[in-house]
């Protein structure tokens, strides 16, 4: 489950709240009565699962899910349980939330959205990629959601789903520093370092210059063992322009501002490792990974000479 650097924050919030409180947040106003755990469940999880399946029982959800504020208030109390509570429970809990309204298209939107505001989006507390596609089924799932709305909430799906470990990375389209269009998969290498990042990054300089004057990384180029594909999503202008000139000669350089459509790019930078077929071997990675993995490598085909 991947996570956000508010994460401490929930988590320091929900132990206090379920270990120390009847009530979550009982210092602060509800809109509705909370479930308390019992005394008798001894464990963090057994809590919080307890109160996750029991969240919603006295909430009047018709007049709640009217106003817009005050669900996503609530709802934004609900999922700071989900990384503490049982995989179990927290499934059956989304799953009885919002099998509720199948037949009600506005409301599983309402829920949807909150969802994907405290679960999903680029500034939401935490992220839980699991847990959001079991909201986005939902609506997915719903013969009176318009086809519009499921076409949105699809592409998200499909993004999460080809950007896991596991998975093959769906086809991606960029623009090169020298101004051609260009495909991930035309570009050859055993393996690939799809490396994506933004505007405003502090150490994306340093990243590029450590791989670029890195021994191994520079070898593994050149004999075409590893192809490394820099994507920037910013505006590619002159600064942008000026910034890449000197980068390696077997380095594919682009931009793509459509590129987070295709494989998440929330946490930017973001490194993907993968292989001949761009099948993900790893993500998440850091440059630190990167340079020890191209050392690995390099040293085995050593070996092998």
């Amino acid at each position: 489950m991947p996570t956000h650097p508010d994460m401490k924050k929930i988590l320091i919030s929900t132990i206090l709240t379920v270990i120390g409180s009847v009530t979550l947040m009982s210092q602060t106003k509800t809109h509705f009565e909370y479930p308390t755990a019992p005394d008798s469940l001894a464990t963090l999880q057994e809590k919080t699962s307890y109160i996750l399946m029991r969240f919603w029982d006295k909430a009047d959800m018709k007049k709640l899910l009217n106003d817009t504020t005050s669900f996503n208030e609530a709802f934004a109390d609900y999922v700071s349980f989900i990384p503490y509570a049982g995989a179990d429970s927290v499934k059956k809990s989304i799953t009885n939330l919002t099998s509720r309204y199948k037949n009600d298209a506005k409301s599983t939107l309402k829920i949807v959205k909150a969802a994907e505001k405290y679960l999903f989006s680029p500034d939401a507390p935490f992220w839980a990629d699991e847990q959001y596609m079991l909201f986005t089924k939902a609506a997915l799932s719903n013969k009176k959601v318009s086809s519009k709305d499921k076409a949105y909430y699809l592409e998200q799906v499909k993004m999460l789903n080809g950007s896991q470990v596991g998975s093959t990375v769906s086809p991606l389209t960029y623009n090169t520093r020298h101004g051609a269009v260009h495909q991930l998969y035309d570009q050859p290498g055993e393996f690939t370092l799809l490396y994506i990042h933004g505007e405003g990054c502090k150490d994306c300089d340093m990243i590029s210059l450590r791989m670029e004057t890195d021994f191994a990384v520079n070898a593994l180029s050149k004999n075409g063992t590893l192809k490394i594909v820099d994507i920037y999503t910013g505006t590619p202008d002159e600064k942008w322009k000026k910034s890449v000139e000197k980068f390696p000669y077997e380095w594919e350089v682009g931009t793509s501002s459509e590129i987070g459509r295709t494989i998440d790019s929330r946490n930017l930078p973001a490194m993907y490792l993968l292989d001949k077929d761009r099948k993900i071997l790893l993500r998440d990675m850091n440059v630190n990974q990167v340079l020890s993995m191209a050392a690995s490598i390099y040293k085995e085909q050593q070996k092998q000479q």
